[in-house]
Order: structure tokens, then sequence, then C-alpha cells
């Protein structure tokens, strides 16, 4: 393949890669599986192109290094005549040969003794070639002369000759995201505030053959959900920006992202009773019911079904109250423990740091509703102060709000001792 066609392609990859993380970021999400495969496909094949473009552009440097130099010199006299290129000198001809071989044996040894006494006083240059010709000897298996230079060392040379790769950035750790994965139901893109109407249950009696229906509708209620505000600034040097090979300000800019969504889920797993700048809590106002064998699993698991509560059931939970259920047994007579495979007789399990202590949901999630104003607006502030000191500002606002819809469709409990 050309180097242009190589470098096109991994352009084109380079490209597709923007893509996705810019689809993720204005839908306010992580990656999906499939897109972190192709994602992850695509930055090894960009790796193995920028191999090959560089194995390919150094050998055209080698080429264009090897290009005979333009010499004005006439060789018409040295130039053999026919017949003659195989002969060998007679007399006194071929002793004098032999004499200018032991001449010029003795002026090489000469030069080689030279070079060596000089070597510490060699170019910058010439420590490249030095050190890119002993590469290529142990890549090729070719015999390298080690006599004609002194020895190099990292410590010595290495400031001067020796790179550094710099890889792909790592994130900071973080906890994992579940609601949404738990089935949450979540809203984007609106304007205005949300009403969720909450429709009573409608009751039937018998009555007699003439007698008065008695009113059975239901009590209308609703849920409002209001925008509040997640914001954070991050300062940033200029310098860095100009020097940047690695994507430092898409990677900030992917982890601010992250941290909102962190931030939210956090609060919405906590106990916060929720003002008008900040969600309540799940666990606001709750009692978590203390669990301390399978029988107690099994009556939580069974007080929300006596709610009327059957949609697609799970388990969010602290790491460990992960712990405690992975090691808890399910009775004296059995082997078998209450968590195994992930699932807690199978009813999917997930886990997550925003869940403090011991405690752990259990329910149906689609009655949490999470709702985001708009996308998350990610500006770069370049105000004078700022400037004036080599910085840019990268600032991050979104308008989120979450709430447990109806309260009956889940559970709350903790691992007793």
């Amino acid at each position: 393949m050309k180097l242009t066609e190589l470098k096109e392609k991994q352009n084109q990859l380079i490209q597709r890669c923007k893509e996705i993380v810019e689809l993720c970021k204005t839908e306010v999400r992580e990656m999906t599986e499939d897109e972190k495969k192709e994602f992850d496909a695509n930055k090894e094949e960009i790796k193995s192109l920028k191999e090959e473009v560089k194995s390919l552009q150094d050998k055209l440097d080698e080429y264009e290094k090897e290009l005979p130099k333009d010499e004005e010199e006439d060789r018409s006299d040295e130039e053999p005549k026919e017949g003659e290129d195989n002969k060998e000198p007679e007399g006194e001809e071929k002793e004098d040969k032999e004499e200018n071989k032991e001449s010029e044996s003795e002026k090489e040894d000469t030069e080689k003794e030279d070079k060596n006494k000089n070597n510490r006083n060699i170019t910058m240059e010439q420590k490249f070639n030095l050190m890119k010709e002993l590469r290529n000897s142990l890549e090729t298996g070719k015999s390298f002369n080690l006599n004609e230079v002194r020895a190099y060392t990292v410590n010595s040379e290495g400031e001067d000759v020796v790179q550094t790769d710099i890889y792909d950035i790592w994130g900071p750790l973080r906890a994992k995201n579940v609601l949404v994965a738990a089935g949450a139901q979540y809203i984007s893109g609106i304007k205005n505030n949300i009403q969720i109407p909450l429709m009573g249950k409608v009751s039937c009696t018998f009555e007699g053959e003439t007698d008065e229906a008695k009113d059975g509708s239901g009590v209308f209620a609703n849920k409002v959900l209001t925008p509040k505000r997640i914001t954070a600034k991050y300062p940033i040097s200029l310098q860095l920006l100009a020097q940047d090979s690695i994507g430092v300000e898409a990677k900030v800019r992917e982890d601010i992202i992250a941290a909102v969504n962190a931030k939210l889920e956090e609060v919405l797993l906590g106990d916060g009773a929720g003002s008008t700048t900040i969600p309540a809590g799940l666990f606001n106002g709750q009692t978590p019911t203390a669990v301390t064998d399978f029988k107690g699993i099994t009556a939580l698991e069974a007080g929300v079904e006596t709610n009327n509560v059957f949609g697609d059931m799970k388990y969010v939970m602290s790491p460990s109250a992960k712990g405690e259920f992975r090691a808890m047994p399910k009775s004296t007579k059995s082997t078998q423990l209450v968590m195994e495979n992930g699932t807690i007789d199978g009813t999917e399990v997930l886990s997550t740091s925003h869940v403090a202590g011991k405690k752990f949901i259990y329910g149906d999630f689609s009655n949490v509703v999470i709702a985001a104003w708009d996308n998350v607006q990610i500006d770069v502030v370049r105000d004078v102060q700022s400037v004036g000191n080599g910085q840019v500002t990268i600032v991050v606002n979104a308008y989120v709000d979450g709430a447990l819809v109806r309260p009956e469709g889940l559970a709350f409990g903790t691992v007793g001792e």
C-alpha cells in the first residue's frame, strides 16, 4: 500500500473514532458494547498503521541517502579499454600495486586510531547515525564493528538519543454508573419542567341488583422534575494544548461528561433530602430492612411483589453488600451461596461504590426517572485574566434531575451483622 493510502486510511479511522466520541457526548452516555469494540479495534489499527507509515518513511529516507551525489569529474581516462578489464599487472606494475595496498592498509589503521581518539567529540548527527546503524544491525542480523564507537549509555547519551513513547492517557478511576443499566428511564433534550401524572387504582365493588354503584375512580397525583445545575471548571495550560500530541483536551472533555453522570448517580443513590438545587436521594426517608440470611432476601422480594410490581427486577448494591451475599450460604443444609454467577437466585446484581455501606435496592428500576435538559454544555473560556496567565478554562454546565416516581416499586435493605 502506498504511503498516501496508509495516511488516508489512518485519518479515516481517526475521524470515525472522533464521531463515536462526539455521539456519546451529544447523547450524554457511555459507549455501547459495539461502539467500544469498534473504537478499540480502530485504535489498534491506527497504531499498526502509524508503525507501517514510520517504517515506510524510514525506508524512503534511506533510499534518499543512497542517491549518488552530483560529481563533475571527468572519468573518460579511467574507463578501461575493451579486453583489459581482467588483466593482471605484470612485473614492476604488480609490485607497485602490492606496495600501494600496504600503504593504504597502514593509512586506514592510522585513520581508525585517530577516529577512536576523537570519538568523544563526534557531532549529535553522528550519534544518531551510529545508534540507528546499531539498531538496524540488531534487527537484520548484520555485523557491526563496535571497535569504531565508544560505549554509549542511557545515563550519558540517553537524554539526547533515547526517545520516550507516550501511550493513551489513562482516565481517573470512577465508580460504575448503574441506574440506566438497571432500567431507570432516561429523558433528554427537554426544555420545560416535567410533570409526570400518577394515577391511582380504579376500584370495583359488588352491589345489589338495583343498588347505586360506588365511586371507584383512582386518585391522580403527579411528580415534578425541574432542572438542577451541575457545574465544574478545569483550567488548562495553553502551552500544553499547543504541544499536545495525545489528545489531552479530548480526554479532559470525556472525563468531565463522565463526572457529570457520576455525580448525578451518586446523589440519586444517596440519602440526601434534596432541595431546589439538588435532587433527593432514593434512600431518603427509607429505613432499610436488615437482612441476615436468604430467608430475609425472599421476604424482601415478596414485599415488592405484594405491591403488584412485576417488571424487570434488578439488584443495585454496594461492593460491601455484594461481598456479604457472595459469602452467605443459602441454608445450613446447602453448599450454595446467596449470590452466584452475578445473580441472587437468578436476579441480576449490579454493584457500584455510589451506594454507601452495605446497603442495597431491589425492584423495578423503571420507576426511577432521570431527566436532562438539552445536552451537557462544555465551553472553553478565554477571558483576559486566564489568557494572561497562559491558560484557558474548560467550563461544564449540565441541568439534570431525577426521582423515584413510585416508591412502592423498590425495596431497600442492608446486610445485617
